[in-house]
């Protein structure tokens, strides 16, 4: 019997200009500028406002500093002292204090998303008050808007939305609409495009860019499936809860502004204190870093070499205090050492990671039997259950999903997923066996919901069959693998496979997850060894290039003495 399946899928990867060894290198390279630079930082806890306090706090805090730090306290108490029983009050005025209250919500969200979230949402709903009517944000005295400070505004109502801070949509649907109508006919951006002395800079060419990708990934849930980025995805949601805003901003639309602003960028790029950069070569490079992390569907794949060129230029420019640039004081140091930082930890792309994995622990993933082999052919749902979940018993729905024959499959998911987002881990943890058992299924989909349940329990002893399902022929089985291993491990970068990967990529990824297994592996717990690693290569149905591998060994052995064998 034919039935309709369900799935929602999140990006499972961030499209950066390296591969992810390349990256570890890049990063171990990093280590000492960034070292240098957080001592910096840590000699300059007193000279500083609140809102690059905010900044210094983020790169501390994007850089692994623990949050119990001395200094990094010292920046966050600076940061707290701007809220009382009356809410946020900068402590900048104009268009400083939209800085200041756009850094205020990032660096809080990433500190405790739980425990600082009506701060956030203080400093969130100030944000909002100041929106002008155009959708963008300005000087008081100001109406058209300031491509720099509308920027950072939308860093901070993201970071909040990311943690569930309650945004409109309309906020983001109107900055949306407002940076694409002043995007200059080249390409690129200014600083104030109402004003003729001011030309495009890769700085707010950069903000443009990252801003639109940014208002994209918000108001993808209100789409209609008309307007989906691919014409074959129809966005669906549960019987009466759908979104009733709809966007003024259209995909399409918004797509076209961001190519031509990555064909600008690519024209003009050079990492480097210039003109044609900006007013600081730091802000610049990290506007370059949140497009690169935004840009889900490969747009700075058009840039090749782009992170390389300004991570260089960060490691080249550092002087021996640790700083970046000088003769600005120490207000100014400040938030450029904070920008390079930033840079060289990849920081939105980690919060890009973060949030999404937080998404993905509250359960959105649906699937079943009957995938069909192209995935365009599947219709998504933006992150939302879309049929009505079953009730009753969680045994009960586990059946449903182990029957080949039931034609309640997608009910009983929805169900699962509906009693997980209530109960947590504890509704999971009793069918631990069943979703071992599952791995092995014919249908991808049911292996990828498996993945997903057995990532959600926490328990230490599943790694290694997440490991081995890393191994997986089906790319959406081993992506959902990848993901659930950086859930239970909080690595947010993880050690791969990346998208669309091959069966090299992923035995290479899968050693690296064995090799962190081992070093935080219970002395109770065995080994994973290759030949255990490739014991379940193989036994799902299309996995025999893997199973080629892992069989070439004995292929080699068995070879030889029939070699005269006749057929």
């Amino acid at each position: 019997m034919t039935r309709t399946l369900l799935i929602s899928l999140l990006a499972l990867g961030l499209l950066v200009d390296a591969s992810p060894l390349q990256a570890q290198a890049q990063r171990e390279q990093a280590n000492p500028s960034i070292a240098r630079g957080i001592t910096f930082l840590r000699q300059n806890t007193r000279n500083v406002t609140a809102g690059q306090a905010a900044l210094a706090v983020l790169a501390m805090n994007k850089s692994d500093v623990p949050d119990n730090d001395p200094d990094l306290q010292a920046f966050l108490q600076k940061v707290l002292s701007r809220f009382s029983d009356q809410g946020f009050t900068p402590e900048e005025r104009n268009e400083k204090s939209l800085y200041e209250a756009g850094c205020v919500c990032m660096a809080l969200a990433n500190v405790d998303p739980i425990g600082f979230k009506p701060q956030v949402q203080a400093a969130a709903g100030y944000l909002i008050s100041r929106q002008k009517p155009n959708g963008s944000w300005d000087y008081d005295e100001r109406t058209a808007g300031d491509c720099s400070v509308s920027q950072f505004a939308l860093l901070g109502l993201w970071e909040a939305d990311g943690i569930g801070v309650e945004i409109p949509p309309r906020v983001f649907d109107a900055a949306a609409m407002w940076f694409m109508s002043v995007q200059a006919g080249d390409g690129g951006w200014s600083y104030h495009p109402d004003q003729a002395n001011w030309s495009p800079t890769v700085s707010m060419t950069a903000a443009g860019v990252g801003s639109l990708l940014l208002c994209q990934r918000l108001l993808a849930q209100y789409r209609k499936g008309a307007d989906s980025s691919h014409p074959l995805l129809t966005p669906l949601v549960v019987e009466g809860s759908t979104p009733k805003f709809k966007p003024a901003s259209s995909t399409v639309a918004i797509n076209a502004a961001v190519n031509r602003g990555i064909s600008w960028l690519a024209n003009n790029y050079a990492p480097g204190e210039s003109p044609r950069m900006g007013q600081s070569a730091s802000y610049g490079l990290y506007g370059m870093e949140r497009v690169g992390a935004f840009s889900e569907k490969g747009e700075i794949r058009n840039m090749p070499g782009w992170y390389d060129g300004g991570f260089n230029w960060f490691l080249q420019h550092q002087d021996s205090s640790g700083q970046w640039s000088s003769g600005d004081g120490a207000q100014g140091l400040v938030p450029k050492t904070s920008w390079a930082i930033l840079y060289l930890v990849r920081a939105t792309a980690k919060s890009v990671r973060k949030i999404d994995i937080r998404k993905l622990g509250a359960g959105t993933l649906l699937g079943g039997r009957g995938l069909p082999e192209d995935l365009n052919n599947m219709t998504v749902a933006q992150g939302r259950i879309v049929v009505r979940p079953m009730n009753g018993a969680v045994e009960g729905m586990m059946a449903v999903l182990e029957d080949p024959r039931s034609a309640d499959i997608d009910s009983a998911l929805a169900g699962l997923l509906d009693r997980f987002s209530k109960d947590g881990p504890s509704v999971l943890r009793p069918l631990k066996d069943r979703f071992l058992k599952l791995l092995m299924d014919r249908d991808p989909g049911i292996r990828r919901v498996a993945c997903w349940a057995l990532g959600r329990m926490g328990d230490l002893d599943l790694a290694p069959a997440l490991i081995r399902a890393l191994l997986d022929p089906d790319e959406g089985v081993s992506a959902e693998a990848r993901v659930s291993l950086e859930v239970m491990s909080r690595k947010l970068e993880g050690y791969g496979p990346p998208r669309g990967s091959t069966p090299e990529e992923r035995l290479a990824a899968a050693r690296r997850w064995r090799d962190w297994f081992e070093l935080v592996r219970p002395p109770g717990l065995e080994a994973l060894d290759d030949a255990s690693l490739l014991s379940g290569v193989g036994r799902v149905a299309g996995s025999t290039a893997l199973k080629e591998e892992s069989d070439s060994d004995d292929d080699q052995k068995s070879t030889a003495p029939e070699e005269g064998r006749k057929p």
